[in-house]
């Protein structure tokens, strides 16, 4: 195979023990025995990775379980509608509706009318109070006004009585100057 004349380094020998084609062969042979048993070893994961991922199924496993049942207790009703529509020979199997669910939920439709209606009346009766408030307000600012008007009544009818009571002399004594017309010249 190779030439033997002359070899690519100076200090390069051709050893024939480093080099016998049946060794290749043999040592090609060896290692297809010994791959499949180093691919079932790698295959195999570890006990860590077994027990992780058995627990991350098994979690996953009772949270859809969780969620079902909740979207079951929300959504009952409806789901029982769905399963009744698709399939009406299983609807057996289904809980029967409970009357009282039914009754319950038309008593509390009646109290929730009731509610709105009493809150109406509530509002309605808040805005009175207001009006009300004003309306006092306006009324002690008019009474006020009027005890103002009654004083000054009262204090121009005690000067009118003064002046009624007052002695005679004192009005003669001070008679009002009297001027007489004068005639206009024409």
């Amino acid at each position: 195979m190779y030439p033997s004349s002359t070899p690519l380094v100076p200090d390069d020998q051709y050893h024939e023990r480093d080099f016998a084609p049946r060794d290749l062969d043999a040592e090609r042979d060896l290692q297809r025995v010994r791959r499949p048993q180093r691919q079932n070893a790698m295959k195999k994961p570890s006990v860590a990775n077994r027990m992780v991922r058995s627990v991350s199924r098994f979690c996953a496993a009772v949270l859809i379980g969780v969620g079902l049942t909740l979207a079951g207790q929300s959504y009952g009703e409806q789901l029982n509608q769905m399963i009744t529509g698709w399939a009406p020979s299983l609807a057996w199997l289904l809980p029967a509706q409970n009357p009282k669910k039914t009754a319950e939920t038309a008593v509390s439709s009646e109290v929730a009318q009731q509610i709105k209606l009493i809150a109406v009346d509530l509002a309605i009766v808040r805005r009175n109070m207001g009006q009300l408030a004003a309306n006092q307000d306006q009324f002690a600012a008019k009474q006020e006004q009027m005890n103002q008007n009654i004083a000054t009544l009262q204090q121009v009818e005690q000067d009118v009585r003064q002046q009624v009571l007052a002695p005679p002399a004192l009005k003669a004594a001070h008679p009002p100057a009297h001027n007489p017309p004068q005639p206009s010249p024409r």
